[in-house]
């Protein structure tokens, strides 16, 4: 499931996403890996300019300390989207409801 970010405050925000956290949440390693003989990770980031919304972001954002923090402050608004259907799978059709119409109630015209 993937979430909405919208940046509600009147600057630019960034976010680290450390290993400890967003990796561990999103089940894979999204650090960069610095080159030469020590390897070191460098944590991924998200960007959000002034008034702008981001989509498909990995839940797993939610799991960085100052992501949650900034949600609830207010300074980054959140929204879920529901899963997307994937298109080997057929759509899923509700069953009809047979419709009726209202029952009149007494006094009324």
């Amino acid at each position: 499931m993937s979430v909405t970010l919208t940046n509600a405050l009147g600057r630019l925000v960034t976010f680290l996403l450390p290993h400890e956290s967003y990796c561990l949440a999103r089940g894979a390693c999204a650090c960069g890996v610095q080159p030469g003989r020590s390897g070191r990770r460098l944590p991924s980031s998200l960007t959000l300019a002034t008034g702008v919304t981001l989509e498909d972001v990995p839940e797993a954002a939610l799991s960085v300390p100052a992501v949650a923090a900034a949600i609830r402050r207010g300074e980054v608004v959140l929204k879920r989207q529901a899963p997307t259907a994937t298109p080997s799978s057929p759509p899923s059709v509700a069953p009809v409801a047979s419709v009726r119409a209202p029952r009149k109630k007494r006094g009324a015209s």
